[in-house]
């Protein structure tokens, strides 16, 4: 007998609308029809909305009074703050490594990603080339073991996802320069060289923000 399945349907539409606003099904500010999502899902409005209320929490929509819930867009503001709070917290736990002496932990872990980046990149597999350069830098918190650290940083690792996306609108280029930054980081963690790997975290986090055009 298999195993019983206990994911509740309010699990599986979060789990659907989470898929579609992490592969840009839905954009950017885009506005979620509760009726045609229920449609579609051939599931009661109840669930639906209890699902929303997680990816608020998750901070990948918000709600506005009397006009529904959006996915998230970002502002000027918001992207600085997202990309100054990431870069704090890897520098952070960095020197936490060199003070646990666990430098080795974070160059195993970040040759393989940075390896599956380049595979995602020579094949174009643009949302696993941003899966991986996200792993890459969380290769820095999971080598502190620091659980405090690591809750702090998947709180916000679909926003920092969604960012990622937007910050790559220039396509091939964009990744490749992220790239760059990402062999430069690695090749001081592997000197030990800890003034310039906080000088390219700080580089690789110096993000500017772009418009788009939202529905």
């Amino acid at each position: 007998m298999g195993a019983v399945n206990k994911t509740t349907i309010k699990e599986q539409v979060y789990n659907v609308l989470k898929h579609k606003i992490l592969h840009q099904q839905y954009q950017l500010g885009e506005k979620i029809n509760i009726d045609a999502l229920a449609a579609e899902l051939q599931v009661s409005n109840s669930p639906i909305r209890e699902a929303l209320m997680l990816l608020a929490r998750d901070g990948l929509i918000v709600t506005v009074p009397n006009n529904g819930a959006r996915v998230i867009s970002f502002t000027e503001k918001s992207f600085v703050e997202i990309a100054q709070t990431l870069c704090a917290m890897l520098r952070g736990s960095y020197l936490l490594c060199v003070e646990l002496e666990k430098t080795q932990e974070i160059v195993k872990c970040m040759e393989k990603h940075i390896a599956l980046q380049h595979n995602a990149l020579n094949t174009h597999n643009f949302h696993e080339l941003v899966r991986q350069s996200i792993l890459f830098d969380k290769s820095i918190i999971s080598a502190s073991e620091n659980s405090y650290f690591l809750s702090i940083y998947e709180r916000i690792e679909d926003v920092f996802y969604l960012m990622i996306l937007h910050n790559n609108q220039n396509g091939l280029q964009d990744c490749q320069k992220s790239i760059k930054e990402h062999e430069m980081i690695l090749y001081n963690i592997r000197q030990n060289d800890v003034e310039q790997v906080l000088r390219w975290l700080s580089i690789h986090y110096d993000k500017h923000f772009e418009k788009t055009i939202l529905p």
